[in-house]
């Protein structure tokens, strides 16, 4: 990466599969929304997707995915998925 702006960086993703995916260095931090939205019924499904997104983005790591720098990134064995698995 030429330009690091973890720190500014405000992007959610929703991958090809439903997941919620808040950082796309961090393979552990992946929250299923398919799953929610199935269990959820119509009168809770809005607060229930709210409270899911919230707390994803709350325990957003500050950098990196929390691996500290390209290296710890290379070495990670947390099963991070690239950009063309989670279809983008």
């Amino acid at each position: 990466m030429s330009e690091h702006f973890c720190g500014t960086c405000n992007r959610l993703r929703i991958t090809a599969d439903g997941s919620l995916k808040v950082c796309l260095f961090d393979g552990q931090t992946e929250v299923s929304l398919r799953d929610v939205m199935r269990r959820s019924n119509d009168d809770d499904d809005d607060d229930s997707l709210k409270r899911v997104v919230q707390a994803a983005v709350l325990n957003k790591k500050f950098a990196l995915g929390g691996h500290g720098n390209a290296q710890g990134i290379a070495n990670a064995k947390d099963g991070n998925r690239p950009m063309t698995l989670i279809g983008g």
